[in-house]
């Protein structure tokens, strides 16, 4: 005797309430989510670093204005750090006193004389403000590839980690070159992890290259287990797959180079 056993079957209804997106946020949602805890880490998070304050305020300072305090660090005697990263932040800061309203000024008396102190504190938040953006629009791209590749549920606890911790919120806003370097780490995984459209390992060795020269240089290293993982599926490919593999590699490690010899030129024009 033969046991027939009814397979259910989707109905037309069930087809229509599928969701539209395999996101279970989709991306620009997650985007505003990461968006508003980092504004709030801008308004509110405390500077905790000396080394925020007097190696990287203070000389985008005098970049933007002409005056501030410099440290033995980027003196040309040493010039051990490089103002390529102080760069960006000193023009997203004037690019705020382009806006209506960007500084306010106070008179003060003092024992001598009447003197105007103009504070900066729209320029500093601006700054912030970018850094949060920025941090933003990284975190969106992770939480995009651990979406697609891994899984929507996985890509939720990623959401939560970076928006309920508290290094995240130190770090999201902090004016220093590890909070750089973390942007382009999240950016160079999001590029070794994602394989739809093809590998895309000059990408990530690019980003990773990003962070480590004009960031902190250590960052390099997290790129070692992905490049591990292509190097042992090169090999136990086809010889075409392995060419490729070379290629990539030298197109990641080409892009690398110009970013470093870009920074070196820079540094030797300032000094």
């Amino acid at each position: 005797m033969s046991l027939n056993f009814p397979f259910p079957r989707a109905s037309p209804t069930d087809l229509h309430l599928r969701p539209a997106t395999p996101f279970a946020v989709k991306p620009i949602g997650a985007f505003y989510v990461f968006l508003g805890a980092n504004i709030l880490a801008a308004l509110y998070a405390p500077i905790q670093d000396c080394d925020e304050t007097f190696n990287y305020w203070e000389p985008t300072h005098y970049i933007s204005h002409g005056y501030g305090l410099q440290t033995w660090e980027y003196s040309p005697e040493y010039a051990i750090r490089s103002w390529t990263y102080l760069a960006f932040h000193a023009l997203a800061g004037s690019f705020r006193r382009l806006l209506p309203f960007p500084t306010k000024v106070y008179p003060v008396h003092n024992s001598s004389l009447l003197s105007l102190i103009r504070f900066k504190v729209a320029e500093f938040y601006f700054i912030r403000y970018a850094l949060a953006f920025v941090c933003a629009l990284c975190q969106t791209q992770m939480f995009r590839v651990v979406s697609g590749t891994l899984n929507p549920r996985i890509a939720m606890f990623f959401m939560m980690a970076m928006i309920f911790s508290p290094g995240m919120f130190h770090a999201s806003a902090a004016f220093l070159p590890s909070s750089f370097a973390m942007y382009t780490t999240m950016l160079g995984m999001a590029a070794f992890m994602n394989w739809k459209g093809g590998l895309k390992t000059a990408q990530g060795i690019f980003w990773f290259a990003v962070g480590g020269v004009l960031g902190w240089p250590f960052s390099i290293a997290l790129s070692a287990p992905f490049l591990f993982e292509e190097v042992v599926f090169a090999s136990l490919s086809s010889k075409d797959a392995f060419i490729d593999a070379i290629m990539r590699f030298i197109r990641g490690s080409v892009a690398g180079l110009l970013v470093l010899v870009s920074k070196r030129l820079q540094s030797l024009t300032c000094v």
